[in-house]
């Protein structure tokens, strides 16, 4: 791993972790209001996530952490598409060592 993909991958988890713990934390806070029949799993598949978001929206409407959780997310998987394309540039030019 050369220093440039060291970085990218630092960039990866350091916006991985806060979007991972921020989600969670979302999680926690609407099942709080939620009855027992009606909580959402931590283990969400990609349906869920609106449910999440409308849920979350709608129990603390002026909250900024759904955007800051989205927004970590979507700059983690950036940032690790373009490791992935960094690495595959890598590979086709003959560069890796």
């Amino acid at each position: 791993m050369n220093q440039y993909e060291a970085l990218l991958f630092g960039g990866v988890i350091a916006f991985y972790v806060p979007a991972f713990g921020l989600f969670h934390w979302m999680i926690f806070k609407v099942n709080r209001n939620l009855p027992l029949d009606r909580r959402i799993p931590h283990s969400l598949y990609f349906g869920e996530w609106k449910r999440l978001a409308s849920d979350y929206k709608a129990f603390y409407p002026g909250s900024f952490l759904y955007q800051l959780t989205l927004t970590c997310a979507v700059t983690c998987v950036v940032i690790a598409l373009g490791l992935a394309g960094f690495r595959a540039w890598e590979y086709a030019t003959n560069k890796l060592n």
